[in-house]
Parts: C-alpha cells; sequence; structure tokens
C-alpha cells in the first residue's frame, strides 16, 4: 500500500508534526512525504492559471504543475499534517490543495455535472493541533473534508486533534498523548 504524508506542520518541535509521526509510526507503516515546508508551492496566479487551464481543456498534464496531483491521486491512503491556523489551514497547504484540486487528475465531472473521483485512495487522516479550542464550526477539516467528500470520493476519513495545548494550567503531554491513544 501506498501512503502520501503531506506535512504542513513543519515548524520546528511541531506538536502536530509529532502526533503525525505517532500515526505513522503506528501502523509500521512506509510512506512518502511532502514536505511543504522544503518544496516552492505556490497558488496559482495569472500567468500558471492560463497554463492549467490549457492543460485541463487539453487533457495534457505534462506541465509539473501537476506533479502534486499525479502523486497524491496514486496514493492508497493520505495523511495530512496541518497545525490549526487563523480559524483554517495553513496558506502553503492551501496552495498545494489548489494543484492537487486538478480536474482530469485527481477528479473529473461527468456529463451531468457531477463529480466523480480519480484517485486510489480509500482512506484519509488528518491532524491538527491548536494552542486554543477549535470552534464548532471548524473551517480547517471542514474544508478538508468537503475536498474529500465531493472531489477525491475517499470513503474513509478521520480526523484527529489536540486542542487547547498553549491554555495555561493544561497538561499538554497529556492532551497529546490522549490523542495519539485514540488512534486507528
Amino acid at each position: 500500500m501506498s501512503l502520501l504524508f503531506v506535512n504542513a506542520a513543519f515548524r520546528e518541535g511541531s506538536r502536530t508534526k509529532t502526533i503525525a509521526e505517532a500515526y505513522l509510526k503506528k501502523g509500521n507503516k512506509n510512506y512518502k512525504t511532502v514536505d511543504l515546508g522544503n518544496v516552492d508551492v505556490r497558488a496559482l496566479n495569472e500567468e500558471t492559471l492560463k497554463t492549467y487551464n490549457q492543460s485541463v481543456a487539453e487533457h495534457d498534464f505534462m506541465d509539473k504543475m501537476f506533479d502534486y496531483a499525479k502523486e497524491f491521486r496514486d496514493a492508497e491512503e493520505i495523511v495530512i499534517a496541518a497545525p490549526f491556523w487563523n480559524y483554517s489551514i495553513p496558506a502553503v497547504l492551501h496552495a498545494y490543495l489548489e494543484l492537487v484540486c486538478s480536474q482530469g487528475v485527481t477528479f473529473d465531472m461527468a456529463a451531468d455535472g457531477t463529480y466523480y473521483s480519480l484517485c486510489k485512495a480509500k482512506k484519509l487522516t488528518y491532524i491538527t493541533t491548536a494552542g486554543g479550542y477549535i470552534p464548532a464550526e471548524d473551517h480547517a477539516f471542514g474544508y478538508i473534508k468537503a475536498l474529500a467528500d465531493v472531489f477525491w470520493q475517499i470513503p474513509e476519513v478521520n480526523y484527529y486533534k489536540a486542542e487547547g495545548l498553549d491554555i495555561v494550567g493544561n497538561d499538554i503531554e497529556k492532551i497529546i498523548a490522549e490523542v495519539i491513544g485514540s488512534m486507528i
């Protein structure tokens, strides 16, 4: 089984990455890492959008901008680790997902306008941490879950979060250990 680990938790000492590594180790999984802290991922701009649109129209995905989408499409399991930033996901993860959501590579559209997946993944796991508490209207996981459901149609989506980690008096190690202990 091929597993893709998308690491948007690249701050030194990242608690999110610590939990993600425990998850990966727990299953003795071999995986490939996309370390978003060490790659040049950028959101589409006027010039790259022209290339993107032309490639989709011609169904020609040879441009390197589609490499992340192809890698994502071919993974059988995906793990995404990202801290909860500004009530959402880090900008670099959003830019990466913009490239991953490539029509004709990771999903396509039927004649009736419905989407269908081109991804192999049967499982996606999203791992996050927050210094405070994540609100019930969780824009970060909500976004990831919507992409997994609508475009990639991944049947199993798991969510692990450790929150309240910067609140004075909270036992950070205990919170992290509880999250790690709850992992499948």
